[in-house]
């Protein structure tokens, strides 16, 4: 099958394939005397692995990396699990982060609702640092200040 064919069959763009012929992933069994590239049922079997290691989130490199264990060795169920497990592992730090800003986010909210529910006007800016080397209060501090000793 040619190019257009195998894409269409995938749901790719062909430039995808021609790209990963590049990087050495897929390979045309041959070239017509026209130049066109023709794959097989191999090809189509490694642009389904290629695709899926993908959509799983590994990067090209480590596919690169399993596929040619997979040449060296034979398919190695221990190797591809372990990967998987290092993938894993990757992605319950991920999510553990996005939970931990997801919190914070939420309690700027509902600090700045506080805020604004007392009256208090929120400005998005961050407030200027103080000069290097002084130990004066910002701006906000002494606004601050002044609106305590006056309601005191």
């Amino acid at each position: 099958m040619q190019i257009g064919e195998l894409a269409r069959r995938f749901g790719v763009a062909p430039s995808k394939i021609r790209f990963l012929e590049d990087e050495g992933l897929v390979r045309p069994v041959r070239r017509t005397k026209a130049g066109y590239r023709e794959y097989d049922e191999n090809s189509a079997e490694a642009l389904t692995m290629i695709l899926q290691a993908q959509s799983l989130g590994f990067t090209l490199d480590e596919i690169k990396g399993a596929l040619a264990e997979t040449r060296e060795h034979g398919l190695r169920r221990d190797y591809l699990i372990g990967h998987i497990a290092r993938k894993l592992n990757e992605l319950d730090r991920h999510i553990v982060q996005a939970q931990e800003l997801r919190a914070r986010l939420v309690c700027a909210s509902n600090e700045l609702k506080a805020r604004m529910k007392n009256g208090a006007k929120c400005d998005a800016r961050p407030s200027a640092p103080s000069p290097i080397g002084t130990n004066r209060p910002r701006a906000s501090t002494l606004a601050r200040r002044r609106r305590t000793t006056m309601a005191g």
